[in-house]
């Protein structure tokens, strides 16, 4: 991978040992954490989650923790609020008690680890659920929900041709660990693109790619970014990479794509 200076992000080295040891959600959030505050304090956050689940009780089940949380004040950010990078950074999100859906998840997923449960993010498109003991929650709403009104909220909210694409099934997609820091490293890239930002959501980019190494669609909006920055050759190199990826018809809207970018050199170093 290629930054603008030239050199690699500097968390690579952790999110390369991340994946090696094959950290907890609660190690990759706090990862995540530092790409937003380098100054993330990761003991205070584990010991507050420690806390928290101290608060719920050593018996608590899913909806005792639930309610739990919901009474020490998390709740969903306003919309108003939504895209601000801190969204994404755990420690915030424990110290002010709101955040989006997925930084939501990883304080249930955190405080649940603590407790005897069952604890899995659920990749819900649009909307990161959690399963604990296989009971959904919704952490927006810090209650609990069924798979009924999730399905019901995704038939309101998407086109019958998005609807196509999801299937009961995969709708409901247990999360790795490295999903979930894949899908908040997204939630920045959002924030950044927002602000225009291109070299820093080209450095998230180089997170993914390690979390990712084969995902060609990374590739594909590096390429992007690149040109936004005014490198056609690294455009180029990065769609060549994209090209090595895909297959079938993502391998040929590539090559058009490759064919149509313009002749010439970088204009940055």
């Amino acid at each position: 991978m290629t930054t603008i200076r030239g050199r690699a992000p500097p968390l690579a080295g952790e999110f390369r040992l991340f994946l090696e040891r094959r950290g907890s959600v609660v190690d990759g959030a706090l990862l995540v954490s530092r790409v937003v505050d380098p100054d993330t304090d990761a003991g205070w956050c584990r010991a507050e989650m420690r806390r928290l689940a101290e608060i719920a009780g050593a018996d608590a089940g899913p909806v005792t923790l639930v309610e739990s949380l919901r009474s020490q004040g998390f709740r969903g950010v306003s919309q108003r609020r939504y895209h601000l990078s801190c969204n994404s950074a755990l420690e915030h999100v424990l110290r002010h008690r709101e955040g989006i859906p997925i930084s939501l998840a990883v304080v249930v997923l955190g405080t649940a680890a603590h407790l005897d449960l069952r604890a899995t993010g659920i990749d819900f498109p649009r909307r990161f659920l959690v399963a604990l003991n296989n009971r959904l929650v919704d952490p927006t709403a810090m209650r609990m929900t069924s798979r009924q009104d999730c399905l019901a909220w995704l038939r309101r909210e998407f086109s019958s041709d998005q609807r196509r694409n999801v299937v009961d099934d995969t709708a409901f997609r247990p999360a790795e660990p490295s999903d979930i820091m894949l899908r908040m490293l997204n939630n920045l890239r959002l924030a950044a693109n927002m602000q225009s930002d291109h070299a820093r959501a080209l450095e998230l980019t180089d997170y993914q790619v390690i979390l990712h190494p084969t995902a060609f669609s990374l590739h594909v909006d590096r390429a992007d970014l690149w040109l936004s920055l005014g490198s056609i050759d690294m455009a180029r190199r990065e769609l060549e990479r994209a090209m090595e990826l895909a297959q079938g018809k993502m391998q040929e809207r590539v090559r058009k794509r490759l064919a149509a970018l313009p002749k010439g050199a970088s204009t940055v170093n």
